[in-house]
C-alpha cells in the first residue's frame, strides 16, 4: 500500500490524523484485504478508498501448495510477476521474499536467472508479500495454527539480488523491523547475497543483528566463477576481505551456502578448500544445500555424507540444510515464475 499517498489523501479530505493510524495499523495487522473490511472506517470512506486504492500492490494470480510448502505467482501493478513461498517448519513459518523481477546474476544453479533482469522490486511490493502470506494463506491469519507453530521469519532468498536493490531493500527492512510497522525481530530476518562485496561492507557499517548469507558453493576461485559469473567481479580473496570486516565489525556469524554438484565442487580439491576457508574464520558457518532440481544439466552431488565426515573431522561449523517444496519448484534456486 502506498502509505503516503493515502496519507495525502486523507489529510486533503480534512480528516483527523487518527484515521491514518487506523488504517496504517489495520494494513500491517495483515488481517484485512481490502479496505471494506476496515469496519473502524467510516463506510463512506471504505468505500471511497477501495474505488481509489488498492490495498497491496500484488495480486495472487496462482498458489502451488505441497505438505511443508506454499508458492504463490503474484502480480504486480504494471504486469510484471514474481514468486513468493510460504515455508512451513515444526515450530515456525518462513516466508522467503523476492527482491527483482528475475535476476542479473545468471547463476547456473538458479532457474530465475534464465528469465534475464526487468526491474527492482519497490519497498512496497516487497513488504506487500509478507503481508499477502499473513493475510490469505498462513495460520498466522487463520488463528488456526498449532501451538508454538505461528512464529515468522523473513528470508530474502527469493527472485534476485537483495543488494542490487540497496535503498528499496533498507526501506522493506526498516518497515519489516519497525514496531510501527510489521514489528520483527531482526534475528528473525536473513538475506542472503550473492557476494555485492560493496554492499556487504555497507551492510557491515550498519551493524544490524539481521543474519547475513553468502551464496559460496566454491572456496575455488575458477570453479565459483563458472557458477557465478559475478564472481570475476567480486573475486574470493576480496570476498573474504569483506567478509572478514563483516565478523570484526559486528560479531556476529556469517552463513555461507554451499550446495555439492556432482564432479564440479564436490572433488577433494573442492571440499580442502573449503574447509580452508572455513577454519579463516571462527564466526563462519557452512549451510550445507541438497542441489535442488533445474533444467540445467548439473547434477545433486553423491558424495554428502563423505562431505559431511570431513566437515566434521575438520571441527568446522555446520549444518546440513533440509529442503522444502521441491515439489511444487519453491525450493531455493527454483523460482522462475512457472507457477
Amino acid at each position: 500500500m502506498d502509505l503516503s499517498a493515502i496519507g495525502n489523501y486523507l489529510q486533503s479530505l480534512s480528516l483527523p490524523a487518527f484515521r491514518q493510524r487506523q488504517i496504517v495499523k489495520n494494513y500491517f495487522s495483515g488481517h484485512y484485504s481490502n479496505f471494506s473490511q476496515m469496519t473502524d472506517l467510516p463506510l463512506a470512506l471504505r468505500t471511497d478508498l477501495d474505488s481509489k486504492y488498492s490495498l497491496f500492490s500484488v495480486k495472487e494470480e496462482n498458489i502451488l501448495t505441497s505438505t511443508d510448502s506454499q508458492k504463490a505467482l503474484l502480480t504486480l501493478g504494471d504486469g510484471q510477476k514474481i514468486e513468493s513461498v510460504l515455508m512451513n517448519y515444526h515450530d515456525w513459518l518462513t516466508v522467503c521474499v523476492s527482491t527483482q523481477v528475475g535476476c542479473p546474476l545468471k547463476c547456473k544453479f538458479c532457474a530465475t536467472g534464465k528469465m534475464g533482469f526487468k526491474r527492482n522490486l519497490t519497498s512496497e511490493e516487497i513488504v506487500d508479500q509478507i503481508l499477502y502470506w499473513k493475510n490469505a494463506l498462513s495460520p498466522l491469519s487463520r488463528g488456526d495454527a498449532p501451538k508454538g507453530q505461528r512464529g515468522l521469519r523473513v528470508v530474502f532468498m527469493g527472485m534476485g539480488e537483495p543488494f542490487l536493490n540497496w535503498n528499496n531493500l533498507l526501506s522493506a527492512l526498516n518497515i519489516i523491523h519497525s514496531k510501527d510497522g510489521l514489528n520483527l525481530g531482526a534475528r528473525k530476518i536473513s538475506i542472503s547475497t550473492a557476494g555485492i562485496i560493496p554492499r556487504i561492507n555497507n551492510f557491515a557499517d550498519l551493524n544490524t543483528e539481521i543474519n547475513l548469507a553468502i551464496s559460496l558453493h566454491s572456496a575455488v576461485q575458477s570453479t565459483r566463477e563458472s557458477l557465478m559469473p559475478i564472481a570475476k567481479k567480486f573475486p574470493l580473496p576480496k570476498l573474504l576481505t569483506s567478509l572478514h570486516y563483516y565478523t570484526q565489525k559486528t560479531r556476529r556469524q556469517v552463513f555461507l551456502e554451499y550446495a555439492p554438484i556432482a564432479d564440479i565442487n564436490d572433488t577433494q580439491k573442492e571440499i580442502d578448500a573449503l574447509i580452508k576457508l572455513l577454519q579463516s574464520d571462527k564466526l563462519f558457518f557452512l549451510n550445507l544445500i541438497p542441489l535442488n532440481p533445474v533444467k540445467n544439466g548439473l547434477i545433486p552431488s553423491a558424495k554428502l555424507s563423505l562431505i559431511e565426515k570431513q566437515l566434521t573431522a575438520a571441527g568446522v561449523n555446520y549444518s546440513l540444510r533440509h529442503s522444502l517444496g521441491q515439489s511444487i519448484n519453491s525450493a531455493c534456486g527454483q523460482l522462475a515464475t512457472s507457477s
